[in-house]
């Protein structure tokens, strides 16, 4: 691997993996005691930063829904929901793999320590990447600078030496402010055109 090449890091969930978050809130809102008032408030709850940092724990957000939603659902069928809305991102694993024989990829997701047993048990685009960075055990999630600061040195990399690719602009953004190369996500192919222009072919 030429040392000299980009570091290229992958964001996990939107793009590695597809997630529709609205599935995962209308079926969790439909365990809640009023279904139609949870779901207004279900992404709200389920975007607070302390499940990404690993402050609130899944087991502590089961309880919150129980005691603040009426959630009707034991902790065990509560963490079949939590995972159901992945599936397969057409075409990333081979692509994620060809990458991985030419150039370091690593992956810098926001999660959670289940829906990561999730993934691992059931997708192996994790097992292509040569490091994984999850921000429930840094306790940093993007955008904020200090989580991507936090990757770099963790890779031993300057912003210009890599290259980010994320479904989320606001976080590709904030990657960009630092000088790292960006890619916002929209499918496969669009992706290997937006690489293709910092220097990156791959055939897959």
């Amino acid at each position: 691997m030429n040392p000299s090449a980009p570091t290229i890091i992958f964001d996990l969930g939107g793009v590695l993996i597809r997630h529709d978050n609205d599935i995962l809130y209308d079926r969790l809102a439909a365990c809640c005691a009023d279904p139609g008032g949870a779901r207004v408030v279900m992404e709200n709850i389920l975007g607070d930063e302390e499940i990404g940092t690993g402050q609130l724990g899944v087991d502590a957000l089961h309880a919150r829904l129980v005691s603040e939603q009426g959630f009707g659902q034991s902790f065990a069928h509560f963490l079949d929901l939590w995972s159901s809305h992945f599936s397969a991102e057409p075409g990333m694993e081979p692509l994620l793999l060809a990458l991985a024989q030419r150039y370091r990829v690593v992956v810098f997701s926001n999660t959670n320590s289940a829906h990561i047993e999730h993934i691992r048990a059931n997708y192996r685009v994790l097992e292509h990447a040569h490091a994984a960075y999850m921000s429930y055990e840094l306790g940093l999630v993007k955008p904020y600078a200090g989580a991507f600061r936090k990757v770099l040195e963790l890779e031993g990399r300057r912003p210009e030496e890599c290259i980010f690719i994320d479904d989320r602009p606001e976080n590709t953004a904030a990657a960009a402010a630092l000088g790292i190369k960006t890619v916002t996500f929209t499918d496969r192919e669009a992706l290997k055109a937006a690489i293709a222009e910092y220097g990156v072919a791959v055939d897959a």
